[in-house]
This record gives structure tokens, C-alpha cells and sequence, in this order.
């Protein structure tokens, strides 16, 4: 059944990300250019990630974490932009460079459904537990205000919901093993030093 699910996952995120690509190659902000490459690395490390120690089966946890990563493929360009298009950009590639140094990070670790394939301490998860969803949250945010139709705006407050949970599902599951406790002791916070 793992194995099943693990393939399944990954061709519904290749044909999506192919859609995103579609739409976002065409569009006329080459900024969304930034967001698109992003995703891109994405789809490359679940494509080559390596096999999980442990790796949760509970429904839940699979609906928050497909829906956090894939919804955000759906978003499409367009929209009246409300602020500066620089303001856009800089948020874009600011999230871009954290995304990717978490994603550098993890390496080979990375997944979408809450997984064990061993604790990274370093780099940028020696700031906070999940760096990736900082970097995520702050390049699609920049995406939004270049792109600030209803339908993305609705779609990315739910991805953002979705990852919330995903991220406090994942720390219940990773909570488990005793070396990420260790480390969850040591890096206090998951999102913003001092804030959560």
C-alpha cells in the first residue's frame, strides 16, 4: 500500500506542476518565473527522495499534506496587482532562497506526507524547525500580490490552513522518535524564532 501511495503522489504532483508551468511559463510577469522554479525543486527532491524509516498511515495527515503542497499548483496567473510589482518580487525570491535552502538542506530527507528519513540539524533547520514552510509561505505571498485574483486568493488561504495543520500533525508524528525531540528541544520554534 506504501508504495502504492508514494507513486500515486508523485504523478498527480508531476501532472500538476506541469499544469502550473503551463500557466506560468505563458504569463506575462516573468516573475512568476520565481515561484515556478521553486516548485520545480519541489517536484525534483519528491522525485528523488529516499525511503522513509517510518512514515504516518493516517488519513489526516496525508489530506493536510497533499493539500498544503498541491492546491498551491493550481493557483494561476492573473489579477490586478493591489501593491508595487517589486514588493511581489522581493517576497517571491526572499521565500525562493529560503525554500531552497531548506530543500539543499534536507536533501535527500524530503517528502510531502510526515516521514522519518532522519533528523537535519543543519543549515537552515538550525534556525527553525521548518524552514521549507517559511519559504513557501513568503514566495506565494509574493505571487499573490502580483497575481491577486479571487481564485487565488481563496486558494491560498486554504493552502496556508492546510499547512498549518500539516505542521502540527508533523511534529506529532516526528514527536515520536526521540532524536527529534532532542532536536525539537534545541530549535524552540517551528515557523518565526519567538513567535511559533
Amino acid at each position: 500500500m506504501g508504495r502504492i501511495l508514494d507513486i500515486s503522489e508523485r504523478i498527480i504532483l508531476v501532472l500538476l506542476f506541469a499544469a502550473f508551468a503551463w500557466a506560468n511559463w505563458r504569463s506575462e510577469h516573468l516573475a512568476n518565473l520565481l515561484v515556478l522554479a521553486t516548485e520545480a525543486m519541489t517536484v525534483f527532491f519528491i522525485l528523488i527522495r529516499r525511503q522513509a524509516f517510518s512514515i504516518s498511515a493516517q488519513p489526516v495527515d496525508w489530506l493536510l499534506a497533499l493539500g498544503g503542497t498541491m492546491l498551491p499548483l493550481i493557483a494561476r496567473p492573473g489579477g490586478q496587482s493591489f501593491a508595487p510589482e517589486v514588493v511581489g518580487i522581493v517576497a517571491m525570491i526572499g521565500g525562493a532562497v529560503v525554500s531552497a535552502a531548506a530543500k539543499l538542506s534536507l536533501n535527500r530527507r524530503f517528502g510531502i506526507a510526515p516521514a522519518n528519513r532522519g533528523v537535519q540539524r543543519n543549515w537552515a533547520y538550525s534556525i527553525v524547525r521548518h524552514p521549507m514552510y517559511v519559504g513557501y509561505f513568503v514566495a506565494q505571498f509574493g505571487y499573490l500580490l502580483i497575481n491577486p485574483s479571487p481564485w487565488n486568493i481563496g486558494l491560498y488561504l486554504a493552502a496556508w490552513s492546510l499547512q498549518f495543520g500539516r505542521i502540527l500533525r508533523e511534529e506529532r508524528w516526528l514527536l515520536t522518535d526521540p532524536e527529534y525531540q532532542a532536536y525539537a528541544a534545541s530549535v524552540r520554534f517551528r515557523l518565526v524564532p519567538g513567535v511559533f
